[in-house]
């Protein structure tokens, strides 16, 4: 392939990255806020189950951004593995997506379910860029 020809997929796997890194880390900000709302109820007089959901949702939700920052750095910055990585990715965006609609349908906020989705879907359009795209020289 020419020089030149190859910038377009240079870019693509970039892009990638930069989709996978900004996804995880709206990831890991629900999952904190999450979490935080539920150790209000936690200590206040509120039914034993609700705010423990809450907390273990938000734990997952900021585990799974964490480790989608950890994925999306490292199939950029690890060119022979970077297709295992961006699987990781995508998988994990995966389950940020199904977590987060948990936590939309148990609140009941079907209003915020698009601006939580923002974050899982930014990693699966990630994910597959970097499964699709070329390593980086």
């Amino acid at each position: 392939m020419a020089v030149g020809n190859a910038a377009p997929l240079k870019e693509r796997s970039a892009t990638g990255w930069l989709f996978s890194l900004v996804g995880g880390s709206l990831i890991a900000i629900l999952g904190v806020f999450v979490v935080n709302a539920g150790f209000g109820p936690l200590f206040a007089a509120s039914p034993p189950g609700t705010a423990t959901d809450l907390v273990n949702e938000g734990m997952v939700l900021t585990a799974t951004g964490l480790l989608v920052l950890i994925g999306s750095v490292a199939f950029y910055t690890i060119p022979d593995q970077r297709r295992n990585w961006a699987a990781l990715v995508f998988a994990l965006s995966a389950l940020a997506w199904i977590e987060s609609a948990a936590f939309v349908a148990s609140q009941n906020l079907a209003d915020l379910a698009l601006t939580v989705s923002i974050g899982p879907v930014l990693g699966l359009i990630g994910g597959i860029l970097g499964v699709v795209g070329t390593p980086p020289d």
